[in-house]
């Protein structure tokens, strides 16, 4: 097959890892499947590039932008769609950048460093718009009057404050090439804050009997927990402490103790945002009893105990459980729970005016819906880190009597195809 010379340079589409094909695209490994020309029109979750084969079906596209035609690697063959690699770019967006990382498209950490950080914005929310109305059902202008512009970063490099490396027996430190088992040494993430970057210079072919590394920095306190407690291989000694146990952040003012198996979100920056955005929702509903479901380590509840008459907060981890305690000292008015949210919710007395609700990926179990419904909560705040199981849960809450106010994304992953948002519902 002739590939027509790209429009652009190939260096601006990142070399492509060898993905692990599924088995209908290894049909015959002695017949590598064909390249495709692919013209992209749309954007998917996953961050992807959307077209079509010239059979029909839909493809998939990797690295690619909408409005380009490129020449892609199939990577998956599948009856009813196609999932490929771009790897020549014969008309390019305007929108097409340079990656700044000599990483890009080997670590499977970013997805989008190739799309002009105001563009990926605009197409991260049109991802939320286009699952509200796939998944969610919602019409296009319910769609186009719920959905905000996403809220994105001044300076989005440098922001992740945990970063989780592999190490190898000879003490490089680095991480899994994409889509394979093969490890890749790594100098620096251009996404992780100066600090983490600090750390894995120093640690780098010093290290001895650990298979993983994960650092965690306080933004705002200096605060470090390298884990686990490291021990050098012969030689110059790094002057590097490790073997916290914990660490501290602030957010808004508020402080934080955070354990290493307790969730904090990597973004400090951002997080600021995002929680004074809740405490705004449920303050505008006049809220006396609120209740903080997957409270984690008490984030939204420190915010709002000081501004509101009850807090509940309800967690099952009980690592996040201990730092929870902790944060949640100060305040004689918050009242903890721990269990599963979909057990103790129901028929929990006091009854709430506000829910708050930040559920891991795969959203909200049915009778978490169900209890929020049969409570006298007059508001819900829902923070979703995942466009798809928010829709579905939207569309319940809907189905039960809940109107949505709005649904503002939060850029909290720039560069990666994640997508955070804070959805306000009222009864």
């Amino acid at each position: 097959m002739t590939i027509p010379t790209p429009a652009i340079p190939a260096s601006v589409v990142p070399e492509p890892v060898p993905a692990a094909r599924s088995r209908k695209a290894k049909r015959d490994v002695n017949r590598p499947l064909e390249p495709i020309e692919v013209t992209l029109t749309g954007f998917a979750s996953g961050g992807k590039a959307v077209g079509h084969a010239p059979d029909g079906r839909v493809v998939f596209v990797e690295y690619a932008i909408p409005g380009e035609r490129v020449i892609a690697e199939v990577t998956d063959d599948r009856p009813s769609y196609i999932e490929a690699t771009a790897v020549l770019v014969l008309e390019a967006s305007e929108d097409r950048v340079e990656p700044a990382c000599q990483y890009f498209g080997k670590c499977g950490g970013c997805q989008l460093q190739h799309i002009a950080y105001r563009r990926q914005l605009e197409l991260k929310a049109d991802v939320v718009r286009d699952q509200l109305h796939r998944i969610g059902k919602f019409s296009s202008e319910e769609v186009a009057e719920l959905v905000r512009p996403m809220l994105g970063m001044d300076e989005p490099w440098g922001y992740r404050n945990h970063n989780r490396f592999t190490v190898r027996r000879d003490g490089q430190i680095g991480f899994m090439q994409r889509g394979t088992h093969r490890f890749m040494r790594v100098e620096e993430c251009l996404i992780a804050h100066p600090r983490v970057n600090e750390v894995l210079q120093a640690a780098q072919d010093h290290t001895m009997q650990a298979r993983q590394l994960s650092v965690r920095v306080g933004v705002h306190t200096d605060e470090e927990m390298v884990q686990p407690r490291l021990q050098w291989r012969p030689g110059p000694k790094p002057k590097l402490a490790s073997g916290q146990t914990h660490y501290s952040e602030r957010l808004n003012g508020v402080d934080y103790r955070v354990s290493g198996p307790a969730f904090f979100q990597v973004n400090t920056l951002q997080a600021e945002r995002l929680v004074a955005l809740v405490v705004q929702h449920v303050l505008d509903a006049d809220a006396k009893v609120v209740v903080d479901a997957y409270a984690g380590v008490g984030t939204f509840a420190a915010q709002l105990a000081g501004s509101v008459e009850h807090v509940v907060t309800i967690e099952e981890s009980a690592a996040a459980g201990d730092d929870a305690e902790v944060n949640l000292a100060p305040f004689t008015n918050v009242t903890r729970i721990v269990g599963k949210v979909e057990h103790t919710l129901p028929g929990m007395t006091p009854d709430p005016d506000v829910v708050v609700i930040d559920p891991p990926r795969s959203g909200l179990f049915p009778g978490v819906v169900d209890a929020i419904l049969e409570s006298a909560a007059r508001r819900v705040v829902y923070v979703s880190c995942d466009p798809g199981t928010l829709a579905r849960d939207l569309r319940m809450f809907v189905d039960g009597g809940f109107a949505i106010g709005e649904v503002q994304p939060v850029d909290m992953f720039p560069h990666t195809q994640h997508i955070e948002n804070v959805t306000v519902l009222d009864r």
